[in-house]
């Protein structure tokens, strides 16, 4: 019990972590697969944003060397207003400066400009002077600022384009372009994720609880109605599922079924050995105490043998009852059922005649009525049935038995009908129960295992029997079934 006790608990702990995982793993690849998205968006705004400055910082270098080389000094120095205005396709997203080699700033388009550029602009601007700097573009900062560096011509100036990037626009577009469908879609397949486990936790729940109540007896519970389809209102979502509660309530009444033929065994049982051991106890008390005299002891001896015997045929009848569903294959082989219905029935003669019943064997001849099975165990359905048709057929009436081949199902059908009174309808299925008689009431000989037993051996060989209402006899019509040969 402790030990069952701990492995249900290192079962529930490792589903525990494995859902836990799971669930991280997810969060963990959603976070980095937006982080990647927005490094690519970033990128690629970054990388416009290069492109822009470097068009700029060249623009404005071609400018001024072209005013150096039209112009003198003087006339540079004024036309301060050129740069502004080439300044203004920039709109106002950074600032534009000409300096020396050394950082010093001579014009800009800044109101008030410091004197000189950030030391790690007149640091590159410095080394591509000397010829150790290539690159004219380079970002400083979060990724928050782009420098382009271009030089003019052979005036030893350079012109230097400080882009303060802005990344506002781009966070606007992701986060309505990507990370809020994202995070809608997301909830929405947690929604659907969640809804879908509840839709498949209910039924196995209400499956759960109802084998709990029949394992502690309640044969009475039954999975609800909606999850096996049974219902209109239905609320299952797989077709497993509504066919794994269809199978769990006919397990449950296949139990109750047994439960209740238990019962009736066990009450069964009980009738039938306590009346021969009563009659047995009272014998053997008289014997004992002189009530019977001394005399008369032989002939009540023999009423004890007969007592006994009756106990010994009954026992034997439910040893038999209980393994007739099993088949031994090495016992099955091919007979002609024409020949067995003419044997039995000639065996069965004197009980017939003794009722002056007519017996009639309806089978055509010129067609193959071969059958496979155990023969024994066959010729005993066919026995028992034809012997219960003679017990409830009155004096002078008849009997018709019967049988067709069913090549498309591979099986002969066999009919044994009687002109008896036969069978109410509510009462059809419960004659194949163990120890049922139709009327209890009235004495019967036997101890209503015959047809039981029947059904079993039919059960044994994946056969069925029915009773039906004969329509020409007017009595009871069994209907069963004998395997063909396989091809």
């Amino acid at each position: 019990m402790l030990s069952s006790t701990k492995n249900k608990s290192v079962s529930v702990d490792f589903a525990v972590f494995l859902n836990t995982f799971l669930i991280v793993s997810t969060v963990i690849v959603f976070a980095v697969l937006l982080f990647v998205s927005y490094e690519n968006m970033s990128n690629k705004h970054l990388t416009s944003e290069q492109v822009e400055s470097s068009d700029i910082c060249v623009m404005v270098a071609s400018d001024y060397l072209y005013l150096h080389e039209s112009s003198g000094d003087a006339e540079i120095a004024d036309s301060n207003v050129n740069l502004h205005l080439k300044s203004a396709l920039f709109e106002d997203k950074g600032d534009i400066y000409i300096c020396d080699v050394n950082g010093t700033i001579l014009f800009s388009n800044v109101s008030a400009p410091e004197s000189s550029v950030p030391t790690s602009v007149s640091e590159k601007i410095y080394l591509a002077g000397n010829g150790l700097f290539q690159d004219t573009t380079f970002i400083t900062g979060l990724r928050s600022e782009i420098v382009t560096i271009s030089k003019i011509g052979n005036t030893g100036l350079y012109s230097v384009v400080l882009n303060h990037v802005d990344n506002t626009d781009l966070r606007y577009e992701y986060v309505e372009v990507i990370l809020l469908p994202v995070l809608v879609s997301f909830v929405a397949a947690i929604a659907l994720f969640v809804g879908f486990t509840v839709l498949m936790i209910r039924p196995l729940k209400n499956i759960s609880t109802t084998v709990s109540s029949v394992a502690q007896g309640d044969f009475s519970a039954r999975v609800d109605s909606k999850f096996t389809g049974d219902s209109d209102n239905m609320f299952v979502v797989s077709s497993d599922l509504m066919e794994m509660a269809r199978v769990v309530n006919n397990m449950i009444e296949s139990l109750e079924n047994q439960e209740s033929d238990r019962s009736i065994f066990i009450s069964s049982i009980a009738h039938d050995i306590r009346t021969p051991l009563t009659s047995i106890n009272g014998f053997v008390t008289a014997m004992l105490d002189g009530t019977i005299p001394q005399e008369m002891h032989e002939k009540y001896l023999l009423k004890i043998k007969s007592e006994v015997n009756r106990i010994r045929s009954l026992v034997v009848s439910m040893t038999e009852a209980s393994s007739l569903s099993h088949v031994d294959p090495t016992l099955m082989e091919e007979f002609d059922f024409a020949d067995m219905a003419d044997d039995i029935i000639s065996e069965l003669e004197p009980q017939l005649q003794s009722k002056n019943i007519v017996s009639e064997i309806r089978i055509d001849r010129k067609e193959n009525t071969l059958v496979y099975g155990e023969i024994q165990q066959l010729g005993r359905v066919v026995v028992n049935i034809v012997n219960n048709a003679t017990k409830f057929t009155p004096e002078n009436g008849k009997i018709i038995l019967s049988a067709t081949n069913d090549k498309s199902n591979n099986k002969m059908i066999i009919t044994v009908e009687d002109s008896g009174p036969g069978v109410d309808p509510d009462k059809r299925n419960k004659v194949f129960e163990s120890f049922y008689k139709v009327d209890p009431s009235r004495k019967q000989e036997g101890f209503g295992l015959g047809l039981y037993i029947c059904k079993q051996i039919l059960v044994g060989h994946g056969q069925s029997i029915v009773l039906e209402e004969s329509q020409e006899l007017g009595g009871a019509k069994f209907v069963f079934s004998f395997p063909l040969p396989k091809e």
